[in-house]
């Protein structure tokens, strides 16, 4: 009897295999150009994480989570200054499982001279 109870509580904690680790990204973006991080898997439910540790010119930048071949995911998308960081809503994993997705960079306004960003991010949080 302790042996089957001991047995079941061995499994009773799922193991975790979300990628949350986070991996840098940065974009050089002119006009209404969009700049992509690295592809990655996305591995559960959650809303994918980004940051803008960095955008010049006191900008903003909006951020949206699309699949390996620019799939829509149906993403929401976050809006981020310099030192932010948002949660990015989707439905990757209900849609395809696991699979490759990237964030997608703009600015939020149009500038004709260049906009340097960079952050961190991760396809599961």
């Amino acid at each position: 009897m302790i042996a089957i109870a001991a047995a079941s509580v061995s499994f009773a904690v799922p193991a975790s295999a979300a990628n949350h680790a986070k991996s840098p990204w940065s974009a050089y973006l002119i006009g209404w150009s969009t700049g992509d991080t690295p592809n990655r898997q996305k591995q559960d439910r959650s809303a994918g994480y980004i940051s803008a540790g960095s955008i010049s010119g006191g900008r903003a930048i909006k951020a949206w989570m699309l699949g390996f071949a620019n799939e829509d995911v149906e993403s929401g998308t976050v809006t981020l200054s310099s030192g932010q960081h948002g949660y990015v809503t989707n439905q990757t994993f209900q849609k395809y499982g696991r699979k490759q997705v990237h964030m997608r960079v703009q600015t939020t306004k149009y500038y004709s001279n260049q906009t340097e960003a960079s952050g961190d991010w991760s396809p599961d949080s």
